[in-house]
């Protein structure tokens, strides 16, 4: 395997039922993803969200899940498109972010936090490239 090979494959979240009801909601209105097909693990319920085929965000029940579970997991970091589309659904949906600009590496980042209390890096390719 080549240092190159080595990519997200998805990320993981962990709530009770009504705050899955609002990840789909607010992944869907932010970054578009949709629900998809989803294995059955047992009867477990829960949600795997698509971007184009790729399940990138895995939802999973569990109503006795405490957000402090995680140790010191800090945030999902997720390459996106369409930076000023994205500002504008964070807006309409009144979602508030921080903005930074790093010309070394070419990227602009948003930085939010989801319903379930998730840190959630975005990362655009910057416009002058």
């Amino acid at each position: 395997m080549s240092e190159n090979s080595v990519y997200i494959h998805h990320a993981g979240i962990t709530a009770p039922a009504e705050v899955l009801e609002k990840l789909v909601t607010f992944y869907g209105n932010i970054l578009g993803l949709t629900p998809g097909f989803r294995p059955e693990f047992g009867g477990l319920h829960g949600y795997w969200l698509y971007s184009g085929n790729n399940p990138i965000i895995h939802l999973l029940e569990d109503q006795n899940r405490s957000a402090e579970r995680s140790g010191h997991f800090d945030h999902i970091a997720l390459r996106c498109e369409d930076l000023e589309g994205v500002i504008t659904r964070l807006n309409e949906h009144e979602v508030p972010f921080g903005q930074i600009e790093t010309a070394e590496v070419n990227q602009v980042q948003l930085f939010l936090t989801d319903p379930a209390g998730v840190s959630i890096e975005l990362n655009f390719e910057s416009a002058a490239s």
